[in-house]
């Protein structure tokens, strides 16, 4: 399957100021229909996460933003997916603004990639509670650590998470600046590309770009 042909550009949050990020040209901003979308889950009991496009005077590229606002379920270790098999994905870059709206055992959040099914897939999250961003590799239903940093940043604000993948390589940015990098094979096929939260963190997405190919 090829990628869409969308005219997606990077943008690279350069000024690393949180409340300055800008809408990216040719970005997904939640505005239009979320045919083809996904509302899945790894690990845990109970019903899936409750997913919603909806208006947010705050939103990067308004009017709406994609967000997670409710978990449905009490498990600690359950990830909440909401991913698209369409948007094709192999080697390239991807960026998603991320606010992490609530949560009590977690928070925060952020893209997942090279998506296969709801076991298998790669990610990289950032959460305001453990204040650190981290890049991981889920392979059937198992979570595993790939690359830690620290981050101090205010977690009720947007953030721009980017991931370039690469082969196996990875790199990740917050807000402009490069904190992780790792190297892993685990997953080497095309996969779909969407959005993670963990357990009851209630999460808001927007300004979604990629460019790359599926193959």
């Amino acid at each position: 399957m090829r990628s869409p042909t969308l005219p997606f550009l990077f943008l690279l949050a350069a000024c690393g100021a949180a409340g300055l990020l800008a809408p990216t040209r040719g970005a997904i901003g939640f505005d239009g229909p979320l045919d083809g979308w996904r509302q899945e889950s790894t690990g845990g009991r109970g019903p899936h996460a409750t997913w919603t496009q909806q208006a947010d005077r705050a939103a990067i590229s308004p009017p709406n933003v994609l967000a997670l606002v409710s978990p449905n379920h009490d498990a600690e270790e359950r990830f909440n997916l909401c991913w698209n098999p369409a948007l094709a994905f192999r080697d390239g870059r991807i960026a998603v603004a991320v606010r992490a709206d609530g949560g009590q055992v977690d928070q925060g959040g952020g893209p997942m990639w090279r998506v296969q099914d709801a076991d298998n897939y790669y990610l990289c999250r950032y959460n305001p509670l453990e204040a650190n961003y981290r890049v991981y590799v889920v392979h059937r239903g198992v979570r595993r650590q790939l690359a830690t940093a620290l981050v101090e940043a205010d977690g009720a604000a947007w953030h721009r998470l980017e991931v370039e993948h690469a082969g196996n390589r990875i790199r990740c940015w917050f807000d402009g600046r490069e904190l992780l990098s790792a190297e892993d094979g685990t997953i080497d096929a095309p996969g779909g590309v969407g959005l993670w939260t963990k357990a009851d963190a209630r999460t808001s997405f927007d300004d979604l770009s990629m460019l790359g190919r599926g193959r």
